[in-house]
């Protein structure tokens, strides 16, 4: 499953090269970060903020919005975190932050696209949707204040 975060394509199951890391702006989180994050052993974490990204071959596009002369309530911030073990791409999080009305609209779009690459959903309830293939698994969870949004996507283990 392919992802692109500031351009850059990252795979699941491939390697992540540092070249690809630099020019996505994914970066190690700060020590105390790393600390409360609970990675397991081995696992390396990158990360970006207020990054534009895309899956699904370009029918799903994220990105933040942080014009000056909008209201709070129409400004969102987004951000990544991928999760490297084995020098592999394990896992791959893309989040919409304090969307009041953004993230909504971008789970309705995750799902459309989603579901036109995947099928339709394997689980769903009122705030996740979960799909899977024969090598990944792709959550989309929206959180109950609806102003948050996270898409995980996830290698499934041979």
């Amino acid at each position: 499953m392919l992802i692109t975060i500031n351009d850059q394509p990252i795979a699941l199951g491939e390697a992540l090269p540092d070249a690809v890391r630099g020019r996505a702006g994914l970066v190690r989180p700060g020590l105390l970060r790393r600390l409360l994050s609970r990675n397991a052993p081995g696992c390396t974490r990158y990360e970006t903020s207020n990054c534009l990204a895309a899956c699904f071959t370009g029918t799903f596009d994220l990105y933040p919005c942080l014009h000056g002369y909008l209201t709070p309530d129409r400004k969102w911030r987004t951000d990544a975190h991928i999760l490297v073990q084995n020098n592999r791409v394990t896992s791959a999080v893309l989040r919409v932050i304090e969307g009041r009305y953004a993230a909504t609209e971008f789970v309705d779009r995750f799902r459309e696209s989603c579901s036109s690459a995947l099928g339709e959903p394997h689980t769903t309830d009122r705030y996740t949707m979960l799909w899977r293939n024969a090598s990944a698994t792709v959550t989309s969870i929206l959180q109950p204040d609806t102003k948050n949004a996270c898409f995980l996507f996830e290698e499934i283990a041979e």
